[in-house]
């Protein structure tokens, strides 16, 4: 059974940190993930977020810009730069997907190094420049995802993890951007709205991550609040299943918490209080540390 997953380099890369690898899928039907949902829900999550996010950015003073985030090597600017080029990339794969093509450009791809090589690609950006380039890239996501429907939400494209159908690649860029937003925001003292639908395509996408990443079976009964979500998870012949609401899977570890904690955990950010059975926890906290290394 090949599963992504993640692992953390004991040598030491450039600069001193341990390098993170991940284990993706290229070819067939690409990553064995299936999320029991409507097709259509990530789009909307993620017009609704990034709308909220550039509403965000149009306000902040150009001053501060260079303030820190919860991201170490970024300021803001830097952290909106990845956010145009993740997006700029959405667009991209979206396009090709949709023309019958799934692009391979992400092909061993680090969560560190590959990013930030992205990022770079768009140059020094002032403020306004910042602001003009993921509102011309959000715009081009926003055209493409105008000419999917049910018949073609199937198609792949790409993300981290490799081949996808376009709706769960779209989740992950939402994923990325989402908990981009927390850290923006969130070492300025400002809490991010919590939109339930953003927040459970987040969420039960991130999740399926974690479980990829661990190569693990543990069935997850995931009880989350704010808002209330019940998010079951399960392995079927090899395919991880996400599913919202309904009766949870027999002998599932309990995850309880904010969801906003529970994305955080498993992204490798400092949470509140997330409880639950071992097997759950230690689950969420291997791709933590994969995302933190």
């Amino acid at each position: 059974m090949q599963h992504y997953a993640g692992a953390i380099d004991d040598d030491p890369g450039p600069g001193g940190r341990a390098v993170a690898t991940i284990r993706q899928f290229y070819g067939g039907a690409g990553v064995p993930v299936r999320i029991d949902a409507d097709e259509s829900e990530p789009a909307a999550a993620w017009r609704s977020q990034r709308a909220r996010v550039r509403g965000w950015l149009d306000a902040l003073d150009d001053g501060e810009w260079t303030r820190p985030t919860r991201c170490a090597e970024w300021d803001v600017t830097g952290l909106v730069r990845h956010l145009a080029s993740g997006s700029q990339f959405l667009g991209y794969t979206l396009h090709k997907a949709q023309r019958g093509t799934a692009t391979t450009l992400l092909r061993d791809f680090d969560p560190h190094t590959t990013v930030q090589a992205a990022a770079s690609m768009l140059g020094e950006l002032s403020p306004a420049e910042a602001r003009e380039s993921i509102a011309d890239m959000d715009a081009n996501v926003d055209g493409e995802l105008a000419s999917f429907d049910e018949t073609t939400w199937p198609a792949l494209a790409e993300a981290p993890p490799g081949h996808l159908p376009a709706h769960i690649c779209v989740s992950h860029f939402l994923f990325d951007s989402w908990v981009h937003e927390r850290d923006l925001m969130l070492p300025r003292g400002e809490t991010p709205t919590c939109d339930a639908l953003e927040t459970e395509v987040t969420l039960r996408y991130v999740l399926a991550l974690a479980s990829l990443a661990a190569a693990s079976e543990t069935a997850l009964d995931v009880r989350a609040s704010e808002p209330d979500l019940r998010v079951g998870l399960h392995v079927d012949a090899e395919t991880v299943v996400v599913a919202v609401g309904g009766t949870p899977p027999e002998r599932a570890a309990v995850i309880e918490g904010r969801a906003a904690d529970i994305v955080d955990r498993t992204s490798g950010r400092t949470a509140g209080e997330v409880s639950g059975d071992p097997a759950g926890l230690a689950l969420l906290d291997s791709f933590g540390a994969l995302l933190a290394g």
